[in-house]
């Protein structure tokens, strides 16, 4: 992606004014040549073999614009694409609806055969150049084995997140059942499109879609496919207009400013004579007779579809024939696409009216695909499935679990038995039907921890009722003998050994809220940065359906954890006591839902950074479950006494403490003024003393000393004679 794109403000783009309310990001509208630059840098053998084919191409256009103007082509020749949508998704809005597909497929007939319902807009010193180009797209309504498809199919899969560096072209090729690309049009429907870069980041900017020219790759490569956002499929024609666009590189067409993503720089040609030289324009659309300084006085064709112009509506002439001669080429094998064996193999003239395939997704709260519940607990499933409508409808699940709505679209399913349940969803219709089963681990909701619990790791082993969590292999968390908050141990994760991206996780016992209200928890951390833009992630997340799903709790920034602790270094760290820092899960309000629940899991999330890895460490000590005392047990509890008490002068606030804890202690006059700003302690376990008054300021009268224990107020009255 070059630099002036990915600063440019988005403000229109291929997709026009809809772009607005799903983007406010910077945009790449078509990553075309990045991809295939991409492609020539991994396999130099590709370029020559590219640039050979084009000169085919090119030939094979001037042959056939010969045969145009001496009249030697009769009546014209409709081409006939077999398209089919290959829609990838985790259950998201990237999961868009058929009705999206057929839409946006209309629209892009529209603009191939200039019937669009902005035609007569058209700048009239280039409107007679845009013509049908009798090329036509219609869904196929067999698949590769040929049994009866809608021509747009539904998969889960991660690689919704698309990345450029590996992408995952498992639906095209000519492997056993993939969809040959000399047989079918593969649109590839994602989330997201990550560049061609080592790790997946769109924080350069969105891009929207990208394909190949034919001859990068040979016939049959499952590559020779193109790639699209979900947002720009549907029936808005501005946005499908992308797909027009990414259609047109396909059938060998350039930008109208060359060969680059990138316009506004320099005049470029992509040496059709009816398409003007220019630098092109980006999320803007300039009357076409305000003059184009790349050919003196001629004009700018600005409404072109293969601009990058807020205002694309036509293709030129020229194109089209350029299109049409693709189409006519072997190269990439786009001859056998319309071959009349392949429209009967396809079957696009046929109805499309198939069986119904089952598929289904579940839902606990705001979260999606989630598959542990704890006894007792309720799923909601959604049903996904496609390829026919669906009349018949019926959900079962193992266990006695208890189904609200055994024959709905959706419908809540309560687990009562402890072990692994299936639900099994069976669908319908004239055609035929399908079945689908999923499985879902139910758990015991009795929470492990239901009183106080302390975890400062000092016993060998992993504690009772810990989980690690190893995704990715490598070293993981792990006891350390040489470092702690308190005692002699703490658990660690060593990541100067630790390669880019590994993930690791440490998860805690379970825990009662519900039965302790005003319970808190909390930890200590210490942490080193490697360098100053080092990106580690390090997440505590909290779970009420004993780990179906997490929530983010405190995601505090590489910097953030650094400071007053390991700082940046190289070095590996090793901390002192006074490195680690307290901190109370509790307080964060992220934390609020979950403190009414009776079962509450609570994991440490690490990813090492993932440019590179072998940074520097991370440790962890001092877990506390501090569930509250009443005022006196708890001033009991910590032999809590104030003296001299009444007092002529400073007065000591004494206290013994069993396991470490936050004290805050201040003082305040009997209406409520403070007149000893509140002292923070972050301390161990043992004897403490802290002292009010120290400075004999306060006059005399009567006061309240207020000591906070782990959010836990005791107060005590003060006498200064």
């Amino acid at each position: 992606m070059k630099k002036s794109i990915q600063t440019l403000l988005l403000a229109f783009s291929l997709s026009g004014t809809s772009l607005l309310a799903q983007e406010q990001q910077t945009v790449m509208p078509c990553a075309t040549y990045d991809a295939m630059e991409a492609a020539f840098q991994a396999d130099p053998s590709l370029r020559a073999k590219y640039e050979a084919e084009q000169e085919k191409l090119r030939l094979a256009t001037l042959e056939y614009e010969e045969s145009l103007k001496n009249k030697k082509v009769g009546a014209a020749f409709q081409y006939t694409i077999p398209v089919v949508f290959h829609i990838l998704h985790t259950n998201g809005s990237e999961n868009i609806s058929d009705a999206n597909c057929i839409s946006a497929l209309a629209n892009i007939n529209n603009d191939y055969s200039a019937t669009g319902s902005d035609v007569s807009t058209i700048s009239p010193l280039f409107s007679s150049l845009y013509i049908n180009s009798d090329i036509k797209f219609m869904l196929a309504h067999k698949d590769p084995s040929g049994n009866c498809t809608s021509g747009i199919v539904h998969y889960y899969n991660p690689s919704t997140d698309w990345n450029q560096a590996s992408p995952n072209y498992a639906y095209s090729g000519t492997g056993a059942g993939q969809w040959n690309p000399t047989k079918y049009l593969n649109i590839y429907v994602v989330r997201s499109i990550c560049p061609n870069t080592a790790t997946c980041s769109t924080s350069g900017g969105v891009i929207v879609g990208y394909t190949y020219k034919p001859g990068t790759w040979p016939a049959g490569n499952s590559r020779d496919a193109f790639v699209i956002r979900s947002g720009w499929v549907s029936s808005n024609y501005i946005d499908s207009r992308t797909l027009s666009h990414e259609i047109g590189h396909w059938l060998n067409l350039s930008h109208t400013f060359g060969n680059t993503n990138n316009p506004g720089v320099s005049c470029g040609d992509d040496g059709i004579a009816d398409t003007p030289m220019t630098k092109g324009y980006f999320s803007t659309c300039p009357s076409s007779a305000s003059g184009n300084t790349c050919v003196g006085s001629g004009q700018a064709n600005v409404e072109n579809i293969m601009d990058y112009s807020s205002c694309p509506k036509m293709f030129t002439t020229g194109q089209t024939n350029v299109m049409r001669a693709a189409l006519a080429s072997s190269t990439s094998g786009r001859n056998n696409l319309w071959a009349t064996a392949n429209l009967t193999a396809t079957d696009v003239n046929g109805t499309g009216t198939c069986a119904p395939i089952a598929d289904f997704h579940s839902v606990f709260g705001t979260a999606l695909n989630v598959y542990t519940i704890c006894a007792g607990g309720t799923l909601n499933f959604i049903d996904d499935s496609y390829n026919g409508a669906v009349t018949g409808r019926a959900w079962t699940a193992t266990g006695g679990a208890s189904i609200a709505n055994p024959t709905g679209a959706s419908t809540g399913i309560t687990f009562s038995s402890v072990g692994t349940q299936t639900v099994t969803l069976t669908v319908n219709n004239a055609q035929g039907s399908s079945v689908k089963t999923k499985t879902v681990n139910v758990i015991s909701g009795v929470a492990n921890v239901s009183g106080s619990y302390q975890e400062s790791f000092e016993a060998s082993g992993l504690p009772t009722n810990w989980t690690i969590i190893n995704q990715t292999g490598g070293t993981t968390w792990q006891q350390n003998t040489a470092a702690a908050a308190s005692g002699s141990n703490s658990y660690y994760m060593n990541n100067t050994i630790n390669p880019g991206g590994a993930i690791d996780i440490l998860e805690t016992p379970s825990y009662n809220f519900a039965a302790n209200p005003g319970a808190t928890f909390t930890f200590k951390y210490a942490y080193a940065q490697y360098n100053g833009t080092w990106a580690d992630v390090f997440k505590v997340q909290a779970s009420s359906n004993c780990g179906g799903s997490w929530s983010d709790i405190y995601v505090p920034s590489p910097s953030t954890m650094a400071s007053g602790s390991g700082g940046v270094t190289t070095t590996p760290f090793t901390p002192t006591p006074a490195q680690f820092k307290l901190y109370t899960l509790t307080s964060h309000p992220a934390f609020n839902t979950f403190k009414t629940q009776p079962n509450v899991k609570i994991r440490f999330y690490f990813q090492e950074n993932t440019a590179s890895g072998f940074g520097n460490n991370l440790y962890l000590d001092d877990i506390n479950f501090n569930t509250p005392l009443s005022v006196n047990e708890l001033s009991q509890s910590i032999g809590l006494a104030l003296y001299p008490n009444p007092t002529n002068g400073s007065a000591n606030v004494v206290f013994s403490l069993n396991d470490n804890a936050e004290i805050k202690v201040s003082v305040t006059d009997v209406i409520g003024k403070t007149v000893e700003a509140e002292k923070i302690f972050n301390l161990n376990p043992g004897n403490h003393t802290v002292t009010v008054n120290e400075f004999q300021h306060l006059k005399a009268g009567m006061y309240i000393v207020n000591v906070e224990l782990n959010g836990q107020k005791i107060t005590r009255k003060l006498i200064i004679e």
